[in-house]
């Protein structure tokens, strides 16, 4: 497995003081980007797999991985893209051995000469992360119990960057009333039990009366095969931030149509433009509701526009998937994203394209 060798540093952001404001600050460098010329609209093609399943999908080298709570065999199904067949069902709720409590996938696999392996959330609360193969047995176990009764704000996920530290994504949480805290990165020395580092992106900001839609900087983080960048879509804000893990340094790289920085306090309606985000070496595919409609007017089986971004914050290139689906992932290893709609159609598009 790859590592990233990471010294401790000062943080590489100056704090503002706990104050709330109605002035929102981004700490780091913020780029407006032109949208790219092309649109490229992707021609699917069908790929049969025998069930029936719920929940996210996720694909990796091949294989495809469905999170259902609709079998009792298992959370997560394993699947085989060439011929359509279960490879395994994993995760089963009980207390034996390699069963679980509860079982949350938050989509990060890694890869050696062995095999390929899963990091799963081992219960709700997400006290214990996993590390799981493809037979559902357990090869590492990450306790976060130490980290989460110090720096528990809302964590969007954990990235495991080596055989000792981790990364912590943070989303805003209320502090009292409607005031929020600052989103940011968390690095954790899981073999001390100490954070090491912290990287905020948002100042802390105050909610206005008027506003409908909580968590306002409510985002989703993916990181870089090679844990040295971690990207970050941010969902209200229309923007895309890319961090370098090893100093922290962020950029926001918004395009020009994105809504100001601080539009909740104006009397625009908050929408989400973005959706989720995958990434691989090269590039970030950013999901982005079509037409920048909210989810309120677009519904889950509505076709999609895919932004892609390189890791210096280019936007290379608009994908446009007319196909209906309610879940999207993208296999690095193959350059296939995949889609599927609530009849279980999974359809992939093959975008190799873009790396010749």
């Amino acid at each position: 497995m790859k590592t990233v060798k990471l010294t401790i540093l000062a943080l590489s952001v100056l704090l503002v003081s706990c104050e709330t404001t109605q002035n929102l600050e981004f700490y780091g460098k913020s780029i407006v980007v032109d949208n790219p010329k092309q649109t490229d609209v992707l021609k699917g093609r069908p790929i049969i797999i025998e069930g029936e399943y719920t929940g996210m999908m996720y694909a990796y080298d091949g294989m495809l991985v469905f999170e259902s709570d609709l079998h009792p065999d298992g959370k997560l199904y394993l699947y085989d893209v060439e011929t359509g067949k279960r490879i395994n069902a994993i995760g089963k709720t009980g207390q034996g051995p390699n069963e679980f409590t509860g079982l949350h996938f938050f989509g990060d696999f890694e890869k050696d000469s062995n095999g390929v392996y899963l990091w799963v959330n081992e219960d709700p609360r997400r006290n214990t992360i996993v590390l799981l193969n493809t037979q559902g047995e357990r090869v590492k176990e990450i306790s976060t119990i130490k980290f989460k009764s110090t720096n528990w704000y809302g964590i969007g996920g954990f990235h495991v960057l080596n055989d000792s530290l981790l990364l912590a994504h943070v989303s805003p949480a209320v502090i009292f009333e409607k005031k929020y805290s600052a989103s940011g990165e968390y690095v954790f020395n899981y073999k001390l039990g100490e954070t090491v580092k912290q990287y905020l992106a948002y100042s802390e900001y105050e909610e206005p009366e008027t506003m409908l839609y909580p968590d306002y900087l409510s985002s989703f983080s993916v990181i870089k095969p090679d844990k040295t960048k971690l990207a970050t879509a941010v969902f209200s804000l229309k923007r895309l931030n890319i961090m370098d893990v090893e100093s922290g340094k962020q950029v926001s790289v918004a395009t020009k149509d994105a809504p100001d920085l601080n539009y909740m306090f104006s009397d625009k309606p908050v929408e989400d433009y973005y959706r989720t985000l995958k990434c691989d070496e090269r590039y970030i595919y950013v999901l982005e509701y079509v037409d920048g409609l909210s989810p309120d007017i677009v519904n889950d089986s509505s076709p999609g526009i895919v932004n892609v971004f390189d890791w210096d914050g280019n936007f290379v290139r608009i994908l446009r998937i007319d196909e209906g689906y309610v879940a999207f992932a993208f296999d690095p290893i193959r350059k296939i994203l995949y889609t599927k709609n609530d009849a279980e159609k999974v359809m992939a598009y093959d975008v190799n394209y873009l790396y010749k």
